[in-house]
């Protein structure tokens, strides 16, 4: 099988680029793929020695003539997949979703770009009837929040060949948009860490400044709102009140506008609560072996699955994670889950304190964490089902 490949790479800081780079060594195996990108050369020299490497404008140049078999489209709710966008509207492939829904994605090429009339036109072609009621909450009130709720999903569904998500509640979302999509669910995959040159969880502390006997609660990935940074920091503040060594890792860039800091400040914890910004692919890795425990809340929530919840597990620490959308269909037994809403913080507070009271059960939390993501987000097996799935699309199956 040849396949034209379109997605985000490194150095672009996404969790699309990661996940594409870790799969594309796996799905290599079972053919010939090229890469198609935008404006940038890739950062990692393996692409280049394993892979062609193509600006995208060469689809346009040739009129979609080339001779792959079938083109696949990572799709993501940034400004990073905006050219991936424009080919897959025009020449059909597999649309790999990353998170069932476009909403922000859309308004900022539209939108941003003054481009009101093209907005509108996608409210038409999604909700039609609906256009004033979301006109008044986007654009009059301009709620954020409100995007949430019209993920503006229909015209890349219904032009792809087939949708590739990642949990049953994406898998739904598409259903929703249009009953007779060829959807198919691919876990997203857990990737091996490197195994040379890290440095072992007990030097790191050290060098991080953290002691043997504190706690230490870990965030990983994009440091915005909707983490419930907020929440946490308060639980982290009244658990410090309560005599727990308790601090708090940060690791993830800081969007614009962040009021991280901010509440670090009004919650006295610069001592406790370190932010190390964006850190590169191996040094997120050693981090992940740092933290005693994880928390990664999403509220309000686009329903993607977190490759970093994901790592989390695999390195076998406990997570705690908003029970909703994606994060609820991991079991029971292998996370934990609180509900988001008033009580968030009560209940987050009471899980943090008995895994800190209970190491043993919090450290067999996190085996069967570990345990889980090996059997059921195996990068062998999404490979497997990238190359299965469009198999099946291209023999009419």
């Amino acid at each position: 099988m040849k396949i034209a490949y379109f997605s985000p790479l490194n150095p672009i800081k996404s969790g699309v680029s990661d996940y594409s780079e870790e799969l594309l060594e796996y799905l290599g195996g079972y053919g010939k793929i090229d890469l198609f990108i935008d404006d940038y050369r890739p950062s990692n020299s393996w692409i280049y020695e394993q892979f062609n490497v193509f600006n995208y404008r060469r689809i346009f140049e040739n009129h979609g003539k080339n001779d792959h078999d079938v083109n696949i489209y990572h799709i993501g709710n940034n400004d990073n997949h905006s050219y991936i966008y424009q080919v897959c509207l025009e020449y059909p492939g597999i649309v790999v979703l990353h998170e069932p829904m476009l909403h922000h994605f859309i308004f900022s090429q539209t939108i941003g770009n003054n481009r009101v009339r093209d907005y509108l036109r996608e409210l038409d072609y999604c909700y039609n009837s609906r256009r004033a009621e979301i006109i008044k909450s986007t654009l009059e009130e301009r709620d954020e929040n409100s995007w949430y709720d019209y993920p503006l999903l229909d015209r890349i569904v219904d032009s792809s060949l087939g949708v590739i998500v990642h949990s049953e509640f994406a898998r739904a979302k598409v259903l929703e948009v249009n009953q007779c999509a060829r959807v198919r669910r691919i876990s997203h995959h857990w990737s091996p860490p490197p195994p040379d040159h890290m440095r072992t969880p007990e030097r790191l502390r050290e060098t991080l400044g953290f002691r043997p006997e504190d706690f230490l609660v870990g965030s990983m990935g994009y440091i915005n709102s909707s983490k419930r940074i907020d929440a946490l920091l308060r639980v982290i503040a009244k658990a410090k009140k309560m005599g727990y060594p308790v601090k708090l890792l940060l690791v993830g860039k800081m969007l614009s506008g962040s009021e991280v800091l901010r509440w670090i400040e009004d919650l006295d914890l610069e001592d406790d609560v370190l932010v190390s910004g964006f850190v590169d692919t191996m040094t997120f890795a050693e981090y992940l072996n740092v933290p005693d425990l994880f928390v990664a809340l999403r509220y309000p929530s686009a329903g993607e699955t977190s490759g970093s919840v994901i790592k989390m597990m695999g390195a076998g620490k406990p997570v705690v994670v908003s029970d909703r959308y994606a994060f609820g269909e991991f079991p029971d037994d292998c996370c934990v889950k609180v509900a988001a809403g008033e009580n968030e913080e009560d209940e987050l507070l009471e899980k943090l304190v008995y895994y800190m009271d209970n190491p043993d059960e919090r450290l067999a939390l996190g085996e069967r964490s570990q345990r889980y993501i090996l059997k059921h987000h195996d990068i062998q097996d999404a490979a497997r089902g990238y190359v299965h799935f469009a198999t099946e699309l291209l023999s009419g199956g």
